[in-house]
């Protein structure tokens, strides 16, 4: 926690201390990071990326907050970001990071012990969703959230190549192992419909685990960006922002109906299996994931 209050100016407020930053976009190019850069150093690195590499739009001035537990973090949830109790508790318990409208909410005492890897890509997975808030403001309706997560993880792994910690192929063929390799067979996944709504979504995750869920979902939008582009897809998140009927959207974007999508997307998932060489030979059992999975 030393590098957090040293580089954070320190708050306190009816939520609790905490430690408040506002997000630069602006300045151009990232700066070269040292090998272990403060919060602040990466999550501005971060952000410059998303906005100037990656074009994608946020609000005028976000903000980060940081506290020091569980209880806190869903104290500022409720006293910040104006949540329900229930909605705070729901969304803040065991998480490190959440994102709101009020700006994206951390747990400090786990930022401080996780290598810069995972903090770069924890806060690019949550200032992803800040952007998708951006992109369908004053919308009533939101995209699946299996878009809404996949999205964000296929932004996370642009990132960490961009800022030259991780190529994105390698992030690829991690995730690929992790499904492979993941405790529920493939074959048992929950389809990308089923994935479609928050709380599905949240009962898939409880229950079947990452693979099945952040592993299948980035998958599914790393196969539409490679055939229609990242700009399409951004296209799309913005038109929920739109009076029109939200089943509409996906057909004025790509020239792939939505079932037909869904479909061909298991049917690639399911043959993952087949085309992933095991290092493990005949006979043998397969080889376990890396320790990259979540």
């Amino acid at each position: 926690m030393l590098l957090i209050a040293l580089a954070w100016p320190a708050c306190s407020s009816l939520a609790g201390p905490y430690r408040e930053y506002a997000i630069r976009f602006d300045g151009g190019a990232p700066p070269a990071l040292d090998q272990n850069p403060s919060d602040a150093e990466l999550i501005d690195a971060v952000a410059r990326v998303m906005s100037g590499r990656l074009g994608l739009p946020f609000p005028a001035t976000i903000k980060a907050y940081v506290y020091v537990n569980e209880a806190t973090l869903v104290d500022g949830l409720i006293k910040i970001a104006g949540e329900t109790s229930d909605e705070a508790w729901d969304r803040g318990r065991f998480a490190v990071g959440v994102a709101t409208r009020g700006g994206v909410f951390l747990r400090g005492d786990y930022l401080a012990r996780m290598h810069v890897v995972g903090r770069a890509a924890l806060f690019a997975h949550e200032l992803t969703h800040v952007s998708q808030r951006q992109l369908r403001e004053g919308g009533r309706r939101q995209p699946a959230q299996w878009i809404l997560e996949g999205h964000a993880e296929w932004v996370k792994f642009q990132v960490l190549d961009r800022l030259g910690y991780r190529s994105y192929t390698e992030s690829r063929d991690d995730i690929v192992r992790c499904v492979v390799g993941a405790a529920t067979p493939i074959k048992l996944f929950p389809d990308l419909q089923t994935l479609a709504s928050n709380t599905r979504w949240t009962q898939s995750m409880n229950q079947l685990g990452s693979a099945a869920t952040y592993g299948q979902a980035f998958l599914a939008v790393d196969g539409l960006v490679e055939r229609y582009g990242s700009a399409r897809l951004v296209e799309f998140l913005g038109r929920f922002a739109l009076a029109a009927d939200p089943r509409e959207h996906w057909g004025k974007v790509f020239p792939i109906s939505y079932r037909q999508f869904v479909d061909e997307s298991r049917v690639r998932l399911e043959g993952l299996s087949r085309a992933t060489p095991s290092s493990a030979g005949a006979g043998s059992p397969a080889a376990s994931p890396p320790s990259s999975c979540r």
